[in-house]
């Protein structure tokens, strides 16, 4: 069931766990951004995994959109997902030119700081709501979950296991998600993390587990399980030549005419999948 979220009610209905293997979607977002360093894989992926999994909880319109902020910031990281569990996700420019040698030695949490800070806006368009939260824990799966905490009020643990080979390139990228609902009391979150961290393995395996034999699986570690459905994540920019338009009214007639005097066509690039888009001579020429 790669790149499909398998939601389940957990203690009698009091719990809401959801699993996704999303490997291919993580892959893809990876090959597109370009990105080559290790923790810079790590980052992208990690935020993207987490986000891919939050769309089981959302409906309609809704779409949450998510930016982190590392100390020092002129680098940020952007993960966005709608209802539809359409994905995407990219670090800003100024993170993509750091030199290697900066971060190639550093930990995630030195690396993100002690300022560093997410700014969620999660709804639909016509009712929107943003909060924003510190990131303690310096490790992005943690501070999303301390997020839910602080800003909704709502008990959420959330684990994201990525693994990189030696080569930087993605084994496997998987997630897990768990909230409470109203009403539940707060132990039986404590009991699920531990249920979870002790059984690793079985969690790693159980996105494989065919769907109609997952509640028979699930109930080896929880009373009362429900599988009430799965929904699928996949990778979406939704950019077109249109949309660089703009780009090109921004620069000078002065570049426009010296484009063309080369005989040169402008490219652009879209930040988040890579597409290149190219402006001939007679699209230039209608500009001045």
């Amino acid at each position: 069931m790669e790149n499909k979220i398998v939601k389940t009610l957990i203690y009698d209905k009091q719990v809401r766990l959801y699993f996704v293997d999303n490997t291919k979607l993580i892959n893809e977002i990876l090959s597109q951004s370009k990105v080559t360093n290790r923790l810079l894989k790590l980052i992208l992926g990690k935020s993207v995994s987490v986000v891919s999994l939050i769309s089981g909880t959302l409906k309609g319109d809704q779409r949450i959109s998510l930016q982190m902020t590392m100390s020092d910031p002129k680098y940020k990281v952007f993960a966005d997902v709608d209802a539809k569990g359409n994905v995407r996700g990219y670090l800003n420019e100024e993170l993509l030119k750091t030199s290697f040698d900066d971060i190639n030695n550093v930990s995630l949490e030195y690396f993100i700081g002690h300022k560093g800070t997410i700014r969620v806006i999660k709804g639909s368009e016509m009712n929107q709501f943003t909060g924003i939260t510190d990131m303690p824990y310096g490790n992005i799966v943690d501070d999303i979950s301390h997020y839910f905490k602080q800003s909704e009020q709502t008990q959420t643990y959330i684990g994201a296991n990525i693994e990189l080979g030696n080569d930087n390139s993605l084994l496997f990228s998987k997630a897990i998600y768990a909230q409470l609902l109203p009403g539940a009391p707060i132990h039986l979150l404590d009991e699920v993390k531990h249920t979870i961290n002790t059984n690793q393995e079985f969690f790693n395996r159980f996105v494989n587990f065919r769907a109609n034999n997952s509640e028979k699986k699930l109930r080896k570690l929880f009373k009362d399980v429900k599988v009430i459905g799965y929904s699928p994540v996949q990778f979406f920019c939704g950019c077109s030549k249109e949309m660089f338009y703009g780009m090109l009214h921004s620069l000078s007639r002065d570049d426009l005419k010296q484009a063309i005097n080369k005989k040169e066509p402008i490219d652009t690039v879209c930040q988040i999948c890579g597409r290149t888009y190219s402006f001939g001579q007679s699209e230039i020429q209608e500009l001045l």
